[in-house]
């Protein structure tokens, strides 16, 4: 049956070849897959080497400002909670930034600003300041980087795009490495002013690394690529060539085999999903919908049927274009924050289940970051500083493992995931029983390789589950989710401390919401088997209407 747009007549053929060469002819070649890409690959792995580099290894602070302005746990803990809170809350705020100015110009802002109030941290004389200068000012300037960085790197690659995304993510766990035995050695060198000081000004690097992020070069237009066609709205939208139609010269559309899907990927064999790119909405960067998308387009295009119907308007696109009418959506920047914005998605329970599980992960994630060299200092172990490096080992092995067996056919991406982030907090809760370095290096391995899947495979599951369109709008709502939960997580384990004398209850609260974050997303087949009986049934009564 047909949707009541495309028509059997030959105008009809004729209007909706005209229509598809449009839209081919307004959309750039797709991405290079290399060329320059390989420094924008390079300039992204740098700049997660600094940034989370610092961000995961502020444990080794943190004992240094619990003994220098005698504060509670609670209290310090704000720091980086407020630092990593603000740096994933601004992310729809960056996303807006990015649309309007572009990757380099955002980037280079952040890096600026951080590093500014990182050096000015250097001066302060309590707590509150450096909440304000490192939490607030810092973590904002992380902020604007933390998205370009990844941006940057998906429009330059389409087919090796989860090699390159995933180099440039594996800078986060290197930095761990690297960044826990520096920062110690700084403080012994030069104290934690004069370590301060430094590491602030070595963000700087981000600088030029920054305006590495070239956009991809436009193709040429020629008498081949710009046919003559009615004059219509232009938009430099780049569709990946694995999802566009294939049109042929007697207008017909080249439809593909779709391939079986398992249940943890039903969303990408949904039609409805596939309506035009919101070009209408702004024509930025981030009205992309495959730009927040980490995983290999060649493997996705296996798992997406190509619509015949490109002029059939879904009604989340409906939806879309009534919310923007508030707002001039010819503002690019405003367009983007409202698409990341956008509430309606949480009408969606698989969506909701998967936010909730997100907010859990996030409440447990940083803990051991924060506590782990702290608690083992208490308990005599020498260096502890060293198990957080082995944390950003095991984290840059999990990631790239974790990454490339994603995209394999054949694994169920939910499943990996749910798995992995039950037993990391399995593993945290359990950790009170290791009273020695090597078994807490033991825990620090397994705990690094599978809360890999919390990052690396977050935006390919959101995809299974919900569509390619849908991915940035989900990516956004999670980023405030993760941002409120990070807010929480450290301080209420600091508390915990201070009031009961042990680090045990703030591990077991960070083990238990990691494992609970993993256990309820095992629901989401169930949910899956649900509506997809629930359509069969309304399927079958429309049948025999």
């Amino acid at each position: 049956m047909s949707h009541g747009v495309v028509k059997n007549s030959k105008n009809g053929n004729g209007a909706h070849m005209q229509e598809s060469l449009a839209e081919r002819s307004e959309s750039p070649a797709p991405p290079p897959d290399g060329g320059w890409g390989w420094m924008v690959v390079f300039a992204s792995f740098m700049i997660h080497i600094v940034t989370d580099g610092m961000t995961y290894s502020f444990g080794v602070f943190f004992t240094e400002f619990l003994f220098y302005f005698q504060e509670g746990h609670g209290k310090t803990a704000w720091i980086v909670s407020i630092l990593v809170g603000v740096t994933l809350s601004s992310g729809p705020i960056s996303s807006s930034f990015v649309n309007r100015w572009g990757c380099r110009a955002v980037t280079v802002a952040g890096a600026l600003l951080s590093a500014l109030c990182v050096i000015v941290s250097a001066f302060a004389e309590n707590v509150l300041t450096l909440i304000v200068t490192i939490g607030v000012g810092a973590g904002f300037g992380f902020g604007l980087i933390y998205l370009p960085a990844i941006v940057s790197v998906t429009i330059w690659f389409e087919r090796y795009r989860s090699l390159a995304t995933g180099i440039a993510v594996c800078g986060s766990g290197l930095g761990t490495f690297l960044f826990a035995p520096i920062t110690a050695a700084l403080i012994d060198a030069y104290g934690w002013r004069g370590a301060m000081a430094i590491i602030g000004a070595f963000i700087l690097n981000c600088v030029p690394l920054g305006l590495m992020f070239r956009p991809v070069p436009e193709r040429p237009r020629t008498p081949i690529t710009e046919p003559m066609l009615p004059k219509q709205n232009k938009s430099p939208l780049k569709r990946s060539q694995s999802t566009e139609n294939i049109v042929r010269a007697n207008g017909k559309v080249e439809d593909g085999d779709v391939a079986r899907l398992t249940l943890s990927q039903p969303a990408l064999n949904k039609p409805q999903e596939q309506s035009k790119p919101h070009s209408r909405h702004g024509s930025g960067i981030m009205q992309r919908p495959d730009v927040l998308y980490q995983g290999s387009m060649t493997s996705l295009a296996k798992f997406r049927a190509p619509s015949p119907e490109r002029q059939q308007i879904n009604k989340d696109e409906d939806k879309q274009e009534t919310r923007c009418e508030w707002l001039p959506c010819s503002d690019e920047s405003k367009a983007a924050l409202s698409q990341m914005l956008d509430i309606s998605l949480l009408v969606d329970p698989i969506f909701l289940l998967f936010a909730v599980s997100n907010f859990l992960t996030s409440i447990g994630f940083y803990i051991p970051y924060v506590y782990i060299v702290q608690m083992s200092k208490e308990m005599g172990i020498e260096n502890p500083q060293y198990l957080v490096s082995i944390i950003g080992a095991s984290n840059l092995i999990g990631r790239i493992t974790l990454g490339y067996i994603s995209d394999k056919p054949w694994v169920n991406r939910l499943l990996a995931y749910n798995m992995c982030l039950t037993i990391s907090g399995v593993a945290t809760a359990l950790v009170m029983a290791c009273w020695e370095f090597w078994g807490l290096a033991i825990y620090s391995t397994v705990f690094g390789f599978t809360i890999g899947a919390y990052v690396g495979l977050t935006s390919v599951v959101l995809v299974d589950l919900l569509g390619l369109e849908r991915l940035t709008n989900a990516f956004g709502l999670l980023l405030l989710f993760q941002g409120i939960a990070s807010l929480l997580g450290s301080p209420i384990a600091g508390w915990l401390r201070d009031e009961m004398g042990s680090y045990a209850p703030g591990f077991f609260l960070a083990g238990g919401a990691i494992a609970l974050s993993g256990i309820i997303l095992f629901l989401i087949p169930l949910i899956e088997r649900r509506n997809s009986r629930s359509q069969w049934n309304e399927d079958t009564a429309l049948d025999q209407i």
